[in-house]
C-alpha cells in the first residue's frame, strides 16, 4: 500500500468517525428536545386534570347550593294551610276546595327538591273522591308549587225530595251514584234532568240500576215528544209524572206496560196545541185509554 491510499483510507475513517460523532450528537440532542416536549406535555396534563377537579368540585359545590334554594321546595305547611298559595286546585265544578284540601291534609310534605317530589301519594288521596274520574298534577319551581287539575265525572241525573230543595245526590254518565252531601252545592244545572223523589225512597230504592231505569224512560219520552224533559217525578211510586216543555205527563205505574203507553204521546200532542193553556196534564196512567187533564176554571 503506498502514502497516498493509506492517506486516503485514514482521511475516509476520521469522516466515519465524524459522521458517527455528528448522528450520535442529533441524536442526543433530538432526545433532550422529546424529554423537554414529555415534560411540559406532562405538565400541560396536569394543569389540565387540576382544572377539571376543579370545575368538577365547582359544579357539585353550585349545584349543591343551587337546589338548596328555598324556590325548588314546598312549605312544609302546604297540604295543612287551605289558604296556601304553593297549591292551587283548579276546575273543581262539584268538589268544593275545602273538601280536597282535608283529604290532602295528612300527607307528608316532602324535603326534596319540587320536581322529585312524588305525585302518587296525592292522587291515590284523591280518588278516594268518588266524584273524581281523573287528576292532573303539574310542578313548578321558584316559587316551589303544585298545580292539581282536577276531572270530575259529569252528572246527567239529580235527585232531589223537591223541586226547589237542594240535591240530594246525583247520578253520572259513567254510572256512579254519588249520595255525599259535601258534593250538591255546586252540582244543580238547569240542563240535567231531575228525579224529585221522598228521602225514604232516596234511602232504600234509589240505586245505579234503578237510575238506569229511570234514565230510558225519559229516553223514551223524549223520544215520542220530541221535547226535553225537565224532570220526572217519583215521590208517589205508583203516580209518577215527567214534565216536558209543553204540559206534564201522568204515566202512573212504571210496569212492563210503561213504555207501550209512552208511544202513545206523539199521538196526542198534536191535538193540544190549541188548549195548551188549560190542560193540567196527559194522562197515559190507563192501558189503551187517553185524556187530557184540564185545569180547574178560576171562580171569580
Amino acid at each position: 500500500m503506498t502514502d497516498s491510499e493509506f492517506e486516503k483510507m485514514n482521511h475516509k475513517e476520521q469522516y466515519e468517525d465524524l459522521d458517527e460523532f455528528q448522528n450520535a450528537k442529533r441524536i442526543v440532542k433530538h432526545k433532550r428536545i422529546e424529554r423537554k416536549i414529555r415534560k411540559k406535555r406532562k405538565k400541560v396534563n396536569n394543569l389540565k386534570a387540576f382544572i377539571r377537579f376543579i370545575l368538577l368540585v365547582a359544579i357539585i359545590f353550585v349545584t349543591y347550593h343551587f337546589f338548596k334554594l328555598s324556590g325548588w321546595y314546598l312549605p312544609k305547611d302546604t297540604f295543612k294551610n287551605p289558604n296556601c298559595k304553593n297549591l292551587e286546585i283548579v276546575n273543581n265544578k262539584i268538589i268544593p276546595t275545602y273538601v280536597i284540601n282535608k283529604e290532602l291534609s295528612d300527607i307528608p310534605v316532602s324535603r326534596l327538591p319540587i320536581f322529585f317530589t312524588k305525585i302518587n301519594p296525592i292522587k291515590k288521596e284523591l280518588y278516594k273522591i268518588p266524584v273524581i274520574k281523573n287528576v292532573y298534577i303539574r310542578r313548578y319551581g321558584f316559587p316551589a308549587r303544585l298545580q292539581i287539575i282536577v276531572m270530575e265525572r259529569t252528572p246527567i241525573a239529580i235527585i232531589k225530595t223537591d223541586l226547589n230543595a237542594k240535591p240530594a245526590a246525583f247520578f253520572t254518565l259513567d254510572g256512579v251514584l254519588i249520595t255525599n252531601k259535601h258534593y250538591m252545592n255546586l252540582v244543580d244545572n238547569s240542563s240535567v234532568l231531575k228525579i224529585l223523589t221522598t228521602p225514604q225512597s232516596l234511602k232504600k230504592d234509589i240505586s245505579v240500576k234503578r237510575v238506569l231505569e229511570i234514565e230510558q224512560i225519559v229516553k223514551a219520552v223524549e223520544t215520542y215528544s220530541n221535547e226535553k224533559v225537565e224532570y220526572i217525578d217519583m215521590r208517589k211510586p205508583n203516580d209518577v209524572f215527567v214534565k216536558i216543555q209543553t204540559t206534564s205527563i201522568r204515566l202512573g205505574t212504571l210496569d212492563s206496560t210503561v213504555y207501550e203507553r209512552i208511544k202513545r204521546i206523539y199521538t196526542i200532542l198534536p191535538q193540544i196545541t190549541n188548549v195548551d193553556s188549560q190542560i193540567q196534564y196527559i194522562d197515559l196512567s190507563w192501558d189503551k185509554v187517553n185524556y187530557l187533564k184540564m185545569k180547574k176554571p178560576i171562580k171569580k
